[in-house]
């Protein structure tokens, strides 16, 4: 499908759901439990107001920004996930190629299905983000991610357990989501009903280096991640039970800037600060993990004031059009995140469709601004939006 009939996130949802087996789309699209937190998170932008000044004549506004020394040409930066080779076969190299065409940053997750030193020829920031149960496993991780040229480091903080992911199990997929011979019997219909999904991983998969994060480089698969199309393919996500002082320990072996995900208060932000973190993402994991967090973007506000000029502050979540992107930015974050967005977008077209998702965002929020009478994101603060 062209990525130029693309016209919004929820038209890109709307395909994606067509092409994807649902047990993929599910993965992408649902949350934890009720899923009340997920949802929450889009609310909570539609029930902010912008407050527009009239009469502004403003040329096209700016969208540039900085994000820990790093000019960025659009402040969305594309949030780590998994399995992102069972959303295209392009997967992680897709995004980063796409987030590099857009002027941004890419972060790749351990689980993504895809080495670091994959990524390592394409333009572009890219960061990397780190699961890990054990100190041995993260210092091979980092190190190797250094070496492939990975400018910032990501520690989620917020996985010392999984969390309960409903669509998965009513799928017959016992989380971690697995794809094997027995799990290939169980969605043999979902699979067969998909012909479009199907046959590009059937080509692509011979094409596919059988390693992933978890393996060093030159190695067959990993036990743990191996290529998830092979008849034993298992790519999982375990808990990652990071503590503070373990992200003290990653500052001290790690020289690039250190950025934790996961924050949901001010006070776990100035613990942020005071282990050595640079920058705290405002997360709920989307919704996938904690079932009756807050909405992040009620939780910004908060961790802005808590972190002062000692820690920069990304947010996201329910990130779904680019006034959402000015709403955060007006209420102090420096750029957000995305991961729900792109991955639709990535599983209609490839980098293409995750191109076409950060130009529709991009469109979205010259138009905001113009609408407003606002000049550039650098002009934003809370006077633009309605009070409560």
């Amino acid at each position: 499908m062209r990525a130029d009939r693309i016209h919004s996130v929820e038209h890109a949802r709307r395909l994606a759901r067509r092409i994807l087996p649902r047990v993929v789309f599910d993965y992408i699209d649902g949350g934890a439990e009720d899923e009340v937190t997920m949802a929450a998170n889009v609310q909570a932008f539609r029930e902010i107001a912008l407050r527009p000044r009239m009469a502004m004549k403003v040329p096209r506004p700016d969208l540039a920004t900085t994000v820990l020394g790093t000019p960025l040409r659009l402040p969305v930066l594309l949030a780590p996930c998994g399995l992102t080779r069972l959303m295209h076969p392009e997967g992680a190299a897709g995004a980063a190629r796409a987030a590099g065409a857009a002027g941004t940053v890419s972060i790749l997750s351990t689980v993504a299905g895809t080495a670091p030193e994959d990524l390592s020829g394409i333009a572009g920031p890219r960061w990397f983000q780190l699961y890990a149960a054990d100190r041995d496993t993260a210092v091979a991780l980092i190190d190797r991610a250094g070496a492939a040229g990975f400018g910032g480091l990501m520690v989620t903080v917020d996985t010392p357990a999984l969390g309960k992911r409903e669509r998965d199990l009513r799928n017959g997929v016992a989380p971690p989501l697995r794809l094997d011979a027995r799990s290939a019997i169980r969605l043999g219909s979902q699979v067969l009903s998909r012909p479009r999904w199907t046959a590009s991983m059937g080509l692509a998969g011979v094409k596919f280096k059988r390693r992933s994060a978890t393996n060093p480089p030159g190695s067959g698969p990993s036990p743990s991640f191996p290529n998830p199309l092979s008849p034993a393919g298992k790519v999982a996500m375990g808990a990652s039970p990071f503590s503070w002082d373990d992200v003290s320990w990653l500052r001290s072996r790690w020289t690039g800037p250190l950025v934790v995900k996961g924050v949901m208060s001010g006070d776990d932000a100035a613990l942020a600060a005071d282990a050595g973190a640079d920058c705290v993402v405002v997360s709920n994991h989307g919704g996938r993990q904690l079932e009756g967090a807050p909405a992040t973007i009620r939780v910004l506000p908060e961790v802005v004031e808590a972190a002062g000029k000692r820690v920069a502050v990304l947010v996201d979540g329910g990130v779904r059009r680019g006034a959402d992107v000015v709403k955060a930015m007006a209420l102090g974050a420096c750029a957000v995140l995305i991961g729900r967005p792109y991955l639709y977008g990535l599983a209609i077209a490839g980098q293409a469709g995750v191109e076409r998702i950060l130009a529709i965002l991009e469109e979205e929020m010259e138009r905001t601004l113009i609408l407003m009478g606002c000049p550039g994101l650098g002009e934003l603060d809370g006077s633009w939006l309605q009070p409560t």
